[in-house]
């Protein structure tokens, strides 16, 4: 693969579903795909890690939870990535309990035959590697975006997300959202206070960019949203 040109994070992601899609596959510590309704835990922090997940479709959470029961997200997860690789390889317990936010679908893949696929084929490591460094990378602009986004457009931009993963291809006037996460995690993920939150929804509600209807967030003006949170 050319090392000279911008990485391209789409690449990473066609390889690893054209490499998971193999039929052969399925046997040899690798198994089919299979479906994870919402709210399930795939696997729990502080357990042995013995697989990693390639997720085929789905939004999934990541969060640790201290002794007293405090919650904290660490992110989100979409389609195409590998969840519990960085447990597996260390040969540590996993750090976060990964719960399924929407529908999800993933394959599983046990420890032995991950690391083997690690030491024997090499493109898999290099991907691996390109994975790695794209997810330092999406947190040190997370960790800027704190300190240098207003929170309406962190908002946006997390709105955008989720709409990416639960409509990915199709996108019409209105979206509606089933939405994953609760007001409380929401405000987490953004840094900010409940109360805050609240505010900067009424605040789209104006200006028309979204709608609340029976538990339903919908999202009005697709097109403008993209334009103005897609990240290349």
């Amino acid at each position: 693969m050319a090392t000279d040109s911008p990485y391209d994070q789409s690449e990473t992601y066609a390889f690893f579903e054209t490499f998971f899609g193999q039929a052969d596959l399925s046997t040899n510590g690798c198994s089919p795909p299979r479906e994870y309704p919402v709210l399930t835990e795939i696997f729990v922090q502080d357990t042995p890690a013995k697989a990693v997940y390639f997720i085929d479709y789905g939004l999934v959470k990541l969060s640790r939870s201290d002794s007293l029961g405090h919650e904290m997200i660490a992110g989100l997860r979409r389609r195409s990535w590998i969840i519990g690789a960085p447990a597996v390889l260390l040969g540590k317990q996993y750090s976060f309990t990964a719960t399924a936010l929407t529908d999800c679908r993933l394959r599983r893949i046990a420890s032995g035959t991950f690391l083997g696929f690690i030491e024997k084929k090499p493109e898999f490591a290099q991907q691996m590697l390109r994975m790695f460094s794209q997810e330092i990378f999406n947190y040190g602009k997370a960790f800027c975006g704190l300190g240098c986004l207003p929170a309406i457009d962190r908002l946006k931009r997390l709105l955008y997300e989720i709409l990416r993963e639960i409509n990915p291809t199709s996108y019409k006037d209105e979206v509606k959202l089933n939405f994953p996460l609760k007001h409380k995690e929401l405000a987490q993920m953004l840094a900010i206070t409940p109360e805050h939150l609240s505010r900067l929804l009424k605040h789209l509600e104006r200006d028309g960019i979204i709608k609340r209807e029976k538990g339903l967030l919908i999202l009005s003006n697709i097109q403008s949203l993209m334009q103005e949170c897609r990240v290349h």
